[in-house]
């Protein structure tokens, strides 16, 4: 099953989708339904989130990945009950439910450009992995991360090139990342103009890339 093959499924439909994406079997029909979610609510989650920034003085590639991390958290969680909405609109109760999700996200962005930006200006495209004979670790040490790298690459391997520069890069600067800040503007920028990709088909790419590293780690890292 393709997404497109979804376009006109149900909303409810696409939430009981959405939620096997725990199931490996099934995994790629719930993202199948994801986009199919994501296209169906993310003109009006944009326009929603553009207001709200401009009025704390942020752009609209700001507003945008505002809503695209809104929606991240929506599948990553799916904890959105159409029963206690109070609302006989399902549509209407999954936006009101995605503003709420989006003001949190773009509070905690303006929490950390508060703390003060982490970037210097000279980022840039990582293309791998750290050299390991590069760095001072014990035998055992090395002898982990290596069987960890043959898995990610053996991950990355099943997609394609720009797969793995956009998977290298983000995960050069994960802890930022994960301490709420974003790549910075300059980076995304070159990772669009070298990979010939929109700013929507980059986070596509790169959801893409960490959730098979993460299927791959799963499935071989236990063993």
């Amino acid at each position: 099953m393709a997404w497109q093959d979804l376009k006109d499924e149900p909303t409810l439909n696409l939430l009981e989708y959405m939620n096997w994406r725990s199931d490996p079997q099934l995994k790629e029909d719930a993202d199948d339904a994801f986009i199919v979610f994501c296209y169906r609510y993310r003109e009006d989650l944009q326009r929603k989130t553009r207001v709200i920034a401009r009025n704390w003085g942020y752009d609209s590639a700001t507003a945008d990945e505002i809503a695209a991390k809104a929606f991240e958290r929506f599948y990553k969680y799916c904890s959105f009950k159409p029963g206690t909405c109070g609302k006989k609109d399902i549509d209407l109760c999954i936006k009101l439910y995605l503003y709420k999700i989006a003001a949190n996200a773009l509070a905690d962005y303006r929490k950390a450009i508060t703390r003060g930006n982490p970037w210097l200006g000279d980022e840039e495209i990582i293309r791998d992995l750290p050299d390991l004979d590069l760095m001072d670790l014990s035998t055992e040490r090395k002898a982990i991360l290596q069987s960890k790298y043959s898995i990610v690459y053996g991950a990355l391997e099943r997609l394609g090139p720009k797969h793995k520069i956009i998977y290298f890069t983000c995960k050069h600067y994960e802890e930022q990342l994960n301490d709420g800040f974003y790549l910075p503007k300059h980076l995304q920028k070159a990772l669009r103009e070298e990979l010939q990709l929109s700013q929507a088909s980059l986070r596509v790419y790169k959801k893409e890339a960490f959730d098979k590293v993460s299927e791959y780690l799963k499935i071989y890292g236990s063993k």
